[in-house]
């Protein structure tokens, strides 16, 4: 009995293994637009993704095919609400309520729907709002309030049975007001829209119904670069008694079979995209833990999340390694590539890795954009260009982001001009949140101080280019005079000294020396002047004569000079050297 007992016992606990290894199965689906993971099961999300699908089918009908994405818009369906609430945005201080069954949260890199075991009709009157606002940005630069709300509803509404209720007269507005009104900065898409989400609704299902060719051409002009919002070419007050009349129908879904892949999902694999969920809600610490794994995409998502987790400086090493490293992994490329750093060698690194990122990724915009930014940093703007182009036309949601790339690839060109303008329009356009407001308002003032001193440079440079070209131009026309011709060197100091040869010493009176002249001197006339002298005895010059000279200029005066000499008396004959020195 004990052994039937002690085996019945592990039955049981063999038995309650093997059931939570089957409700902690998870499967991974996906579709064109959509890739799920579920521990709900490999049914429910089946149900779940074909809605989805439909939403989208039904969307692309009246607005065209949606554009491709890089990367799928992730759906995690979850049995258990711990799970579920686990995933929630947190606000600090604040506890975590599950108030609605699924809530769509912007990654930074992919969208993610997070979803708790509820019906698909359930999932999306909770995020079907949400996720036609992600479905309209793909069209268009420009999103008017009424038409995004307006197409938003559209998605939400797909299958749901119709709202009669009409709009009281105290609550509802005008078509030309809702043409009119734009977003407030306090303004909550998560919550009930009132009156003016149904009538953008309902303005929206009129012009489907009487002015589709209209709508067509609104929507190709919103996705057209301009200073401002564009506005509907409608006769709004014409449609205000059709507004307010206007009875709702259902948005049938289009019967499409969409295709879908099921498999189980690999356990590395989903706590790699688990981790991605969280850093879209900015638990970079959580995510962490689930970075934990030895697969290649494990360290591509730890280096990533020190992006948003760790010192920049740190980060970047960190990213920078693994790019390396991962050259086939384009996050890994793209989110090295858009670090903010100065160092030239981490740019040229940057260069190198973002154009790795444009070929992995062809559609991620943002890609094409980063490659822009840096390319301008690496003294290449002229090449930056055709990657704004570029990225505008795969991701025109984050057109905000593109033009204010572009304004500074402007200035480096620069254009000034095109930079002004391009820095305002990223300003005017849509932005993800409220702070980027504030942000884009002191990027204009910044770009517009660096416009300005770049001009104040370039007319300083023109000036001075203007005033050497009107000096050439005067010297063409009145040549100057020539210049004086340098005075003369100075005129040096002369000497006289003598030498007297003779048998016997002789005593000099008296002796008279002439005038070295000053043209001599300037010449540099100088040297010895040797005479014969005959001295009476009473010591005057008797006779004198030159034996040589080397200043014959000077022979005269000198020997005019030496017969008025005295002497000692005595009868004498000497030689006497008259030296001419220069100092």
């Amino acid at each position: 009995m004990r052994h039937r007992a002690i085996l019945v016992g592990l039955l049981l606990i063999l038995g309650q293994a093997l059931l939570l290894a089957k409700d902690e199965k998870w499967f991974e689906l996906s579709s064109e637009h959509f890739l799920l993971f579920t521990d709900a099961g490999e049914a429910k999300g089946r149900r779940l993704l074909v809605d989805f699908e439909n939403r989208v089918s039904a969307f692309s009908q009246v607005f065209g095919k949606v554009p491709p994405r890089q990367f799928p818009i992730e759906i995690f369906l979850f049995k258990n609400e711990p799970d579920y609430v686990e995933t929630l945005p947190r606000t600090q201080g604040q506890e975590v309520v599950s108030i609605k069954s699924a809530y769509l949260l912007h990654g930074p890199d992919r969208l993610f729907i997070v979803a708790k075991d509820k019906s698909p009709d359930d999932i999306a009157n909770d995020v079907g709002h949400a996720l036609g606002h992600a479905l309209f940005e793909r069209y268009v630069l420009w999103r008017p309030f009424w038409l995004a709300e307006g197409a938003a509803e559209y998605v939400r509404k797909v299958g749901r049975g119709p709202d009669t209720k009409k709009v009281p007269d105290d609550e509802g507005f005008s078509a030309v007001e809702l043409i009119t009104i734009v977003r407030s900065q306090n303004y909550n898409d998560s919550e009930p829209g009132g009156a003016f989400r149904v009538q953008a609704y309902r303005l929206l299902r009129i012009l489907l119904d009487e002015r589709p060719d209209a709508l067509k051409q609104y929507m190709q002009a919103l996705r057209t670069e301009s200073e401002d919002v564009p506005r509907m070419p409608i006769d709004a007050e014409a449609i205000d008694s059709r507004l307010k009349d206007y009875v709702e129908t259902v948005v049938k879904a289009p019967p499409t079979a969409p295709a879908i892949q099921s498999i189980e999902a690999d356990v590395a694999r989903l706590n790699v995209h688990r981790g991605d969920v969280l850093v879209a809600t900015g638990r970079e610490s959580d995510a962490g833990r689930l970075y934990n794994g030895d697969s290649k995409d494990a360290r591509v998502a730890r280096a990533i999340v020190a992006r948003f987790s760790r010192p920049p400086l740190e980060a970047i090493r960190l990213l920078d390694r693994v790019a390396r490293e991962t050259p086939d992994n384009g996050l890994a490329q793209y989110h090295f590539g858009a670090m903010q750093t100065q160092d030239k060698k981490d740019i040229q690194s940057q260069v190198v890795a973002l154009e790795r990122a444009v070929q992995l990724l062809p559609l991620m915009g943002r890609a094409c954009a980063e490659l822009a930014r840096v390319y301008t940093l690496n003294g290449q703007a002229e090449k930056a260009l055709p990657m704004i182009a570029r990225a505008l036309d795969l991701e025109p949601e984050f057109g905000d982001q593109f033009y204010a790339i572009r304004g500074d690839v402007d200035l480096a060109l620069g254009r000034f001009d095109p930079a002004f303008r391009d820095i305002n329009l990223a300003s005017a356009l849509p932005h993800t949140d409220r702070s980027s407001v504030e942000r884009y308002l002191l990027k204009v003032s910044e770009l517009r101080k660096k416009i300005e001193n770049a001009r104040r440079q370039i007319d300083e440079r023109e000036l001075t280019e203007i005033r050497k070209e009107v000096a050439e131009k005067a010297v063409l026309r009145d040549p100057p005079p020539p210049k004086p011709a340098p005075p003369p060197p100075p005129v040096p100091t002369g000497s006289i000294s003598y030498q007297i040869q003779a048998r016997a010493a002789i005593e000099v009176l008296e002796a008279i020396y002439p005038d070295y002249p000053e043209a001599l001197r300037s010449k540099r006339a100088a040297g010895n002047i040797a005479l014969r002298v005959d001295v009476g005895p009473d010591g005057k010059v008797k006779t004198a004569v030159i034996a040589s000279s080397q200043v014959p200029e000077m022979d005269a005066a000198t020997l005019t000079a030496v017969k008025k000499w005295s002497f000692k008396p005595g009868n004498r004959s000497i030689r006497l050297i008259v030296t001419y020195s220069l100092q």
